[in-house]
């Protein structure tokens, strides 16, 4: 692809985005600079605040905030203000309101969140106990969800839906871990919401929009929920500028705040706060007690998670940027692990997949498609690489070849030797015109089996995991594809029971994972971006554009 027109299209995406554009420690270290109280009598409501500085209780760092609690005849609440983190002023005041009634009793938990989707194979399943629930949870900004997209007349059915999905909903699908449910807003919001009965636990506001899955580890100092954020747009310095003068290195993407925060899971209190360069719009991997991920800079960094310092550092190479690509990871026989995601390049050869050692931020091996494929756009930065731990198999998608004749591109999926980078196989399953945004198909993979879908062709596929050979392709029902349209298949599918679940549009599609035919579309409104669904026991909990998040019983979906 021509570097220029790379550039335009950087630049043009950049303007269009830029348009649409806890309970914590009630033991402060120091204590009151100001102290005051106040009753409403309209509500009832006793109030009482104080200004005060705490320490990070991981970090030991020191925080301005501010303490205001909350009361009346039937609840206690409270409600944080951290100004800054130690030396660091926040550009935005993060708050943090919590409800710690609301808090699940005897919660049941398996395991930690560590990874994009809960798993390396993107099986997003938790095999628990876990009763069949049934409620939905409004969020800041809740579209009704029969609403049309807002400026839906101005910007069309292709436009419309995506900027809503990029600068307001929920862009991907939501954690469980210990009986609370974490969701990620693009309203620069997350929330935690009681999974049984689906009132809110605390809320935390972020300087940027929180595309990530977030990441829940149980440590020693209890759980820690962790969230990296960011935006998709390009400034005119990071896209034309950088092809009129020839400085490649000045391709970022993100034209605001970069940031990965660290929160307790259970009441909300801020931990750290480590700002980068460029969006973090990735979900990081934590793996060894460091947290992984690509940026927009064309770096590659671990943090330390108890401090959220900087281990070390990598620069992948001029003209390199993560957009969505989150990190996953493969074990080595001998206990080596190395972090795996995908990069675009505005330069040949336009985008690679890397590995990197976990410990010392060495290249392993990377990876660029062979002649006849090329990737286009944001193509394999985008997309999450799923991994076989058991086979050693890397999968990932992106789409290529584009036509400027015609204006259309393929979608190809390809499969690597998890060791070394080598190519296993690479098929390019069809060919369609260019979704907007998000444009590649996370895929999933189940007992030999790759499930992936695809916005170019409104397409769900199933794949020979040792060839690539295709076993059956759906369509994927109710949803309008390009040129006119978003398309759906975005999210990673996930295998229950021997059916696929996958949401597109606005319905959560059900299909035969033996030859793919279409078994139930379940209307649930709004629209669904790369949100994939996580089955938790006998409940599926989902998200949605719309600001909604959802929690509805198995049996409704595969009954």
């Amino acid at each position: 692809m021509d570097a220029k027109i790379l550039g335009v299209i950087l630049l043009i995406v950049g303007l269009i985005i830029g348009i649409g554009v806890g309970y914590v420690i009630h033991q402060p270290v120091t204590t009151t600079k100001i102290e005051y109280k106040t009753v409403t009598p309209s509500s009832m409501i006793n109030e009482t605040t104080t200004t005060l500085t705490m320490k990070s209780p991981l970090t030991g760092v020191s925080e301005e905030v501010t303490e205001t609690t909350y009361q009346n005849s039937t609840m206690k609440w409270y409600q944080y203000v951290y100004y800054n983190y130690g030396n660091c002023y926040l550009p935005w005041w993060t708050t943090v309101t919590y409800y710690p009634s609301n808090l699940p009793k005897d919660p049941i938990n398996e395991g930690n969140w560590t990874v994009y989707a809960y798993q390396q194979d993107h099986e997003s399943v938790i095999n628990i106990n876990f009763p069949a629930e049934n409620w939905s949870f409004e969020q800041m900004n809740a579209l009704p969800l029969n609403a049309p997209f807002p400026a839906y007349k101005a910007l069309g059915n292709r436009t419309a839906p995506v900027i809503l999905t990029q600068l307001v909903g929920d862009a991907v699908g939501v954690t469980y871990f210990d009986g609370i449910i974490y969701v990620p807003s693009d309203a620069n919001e997350l929330y935690a919401i009681n999974a049984y009965t689906g009132k809110l636990i605390w809320e935390a506001t972020t300087a940027n929009s929180v595309m990530s899955n977030p990441i829940v580890v149980n440590t020693s100092r209890g759980p820690i929920v962790y969230v990296s954020v960011g935006d998709a747009g390009f400034s005119a310095s990071h896209s034309i500028f950088a092809v009129i003068t020839g400085n490649y290195k000045n391709v970022v993407r993100g034209y605001s705040y970069g940031a990965v925060y660290a929160f307790n899971a259970t009441n909300g209190q801020l931990l750290w706060v480590h700002f980068d360069d460029g969006n973090v719009m990735p979900t990081p991997a934590y793996i060894d007690g460091l947290l992984i991920y690509g940026d927009g800079s064309g770096h590659i960094v671990a943090l330390n998670a108890t401090t959220g310092q900087v281990v070390w550092r990598d620069y992948v190479g001029v003209s390199a940027f993560d957009s969505m690509s989150s990190t996953n990871y493969y074990v080595f026989p001998n206990g080596t692990t190395i972090a795996i995601m995908g990069f675009t390049l505005a330069l040949p050869p336009y985008g690679e997949l890397i590995a990197v050692n976990v410990q010392n931020g060495q290249i392993v091996w990377n990876f660029s498609l062979p002649k006849g494929f090329t990737p286009f756009n944001t193509g394999m930065g985008d997309v999450s690489p799923a991994v076989d731990e058991e086979k050693g198999i890397v999968v990932q998608s992106t789409i290529v070849n584009f036509n400027k004749t015609n204006r259309t591109v393929g979608f190809a999926v390809f499969a690597l030797n998890a060791t070394n980078g080598h190519l296993l196989w690479i098929e390019q399953l069809v060919r369609g015109y260019v979704p907007p945004a998000f444009k590649g198909g996370v895929p999933t993979i189940y007992n030999g089996v790759v499930y992936v879908g695809t916005p170019v062709a409104n397409e769900l596929f199933a794949l020979n995991e040792t060839n690539g050979k295709i076993l059956w392709v759906a369509q994927i029902p109710s949803v309008q594809g390009p040129p006119n349209g978003a398309g759906g298949g975005r999210a990673n599918p996930v295998y229950v029971n021997g059916y696929i679940i996958e949401p597109a549009g606005a319905y959560i599609d059900v299909y035969n994972a033996s030859n793919g035919q279409l078994i139930k579309s379940y209307y649930v409104g709004g629209r669904f971006g790369i949100v994939n669904a996580v089955v938790v026991g006998s409940t599926v909990f989902v998200d949605n554009s719309y600001n909604w998040v959802f929690a509805i019983p198995l049996n409704e979906l595969i009954s």
